[in-house]
């Protein structure tokens, strides 16, 4: 499947942009898809790989700098996560989320969630003003496409981050990120802001 072949390519690539992708696709899938779909994709191929890409893609990944939008399905995809029992009832995994939470809700002090420029991330600046570049075809990176709804973002149900993530998280996780605060401080902003 395409899923496969996209975890194969995972696999051979450590390029945080891959990563990076991988994850906010598997979150707007997430998002905008019933709960039990990509869990049971993931369970499909292994069992426990979800877990798994969890500790180790995702929780990279959260704590790059994205887009606002990007942001938006992170946030709602881990509600949809964390309300699968498999998963809350790993309290290692529970709290790197949480520490991801925090960078994407910008609660922390060192938090690299900023706004990321709306251009595309992959292209480094041409050195010598661009002497000696080599030609682009035009059509090899669109930068904007006709789609419709494309303009209203990845999460266009979502217009306040903080007021969907505080109405989705605090019933789910309210008392456990106390418990987790408790003994790890990288976790306070989360818990003051769900209180």
């Amino acid at each position: 499947t395409l899923l496969t072949v996209l975890l194969t390519r995972l696999q051979s690539s450590k390029s945080p942009k891959f990563q990076r992708d991988f994850v906010i696709s598997c979150s707007l899938l997430a998002h905008r898809s019933p709960a039990p779909l990509l869990p049971a994709a993931f369970n499909e191929i292994q069992a426990g790989l979800l877990a798994n890409l969890l500790t180790s893609v995702w929780t990279p990944v959260l704590k790059m700098p994205l887009r606002l939008d990007e942001r938006k399905v992170c946030v709602m995809a881990l509600v949809k996560l964390l309300s699968l029992d498999e998963l809350r009832q790993n309290v290692q995994l529970v709290g790197g989320l949480c520490v991801g939470l925090v960078n994407l809700l910008s609660l922390g002090a060192s938090s690299t969630a900023s706004l990321v420029e709306e251009g595309s991330d992959d292209e480094g600046q041409p050195g010598n003003g661009g002497a000696g570049q080599e030609f682009e075809v035009s059509f090899n990176k669109l930068r904007n496409t006709d789609l419709p709804g494309a303009s209203a973002g990845l999460a266009p149900d979502v217009p306040d981050l903080h007021a969907a993530a505080k109405a989705s998280l605090k019933p789910l996780l309210g008392g456990v990120v106390m418990q987790l605060a408790q003994a790890s401080p990288e976790l306070q902003p989360l818990a003051i802001f769900l209180q």
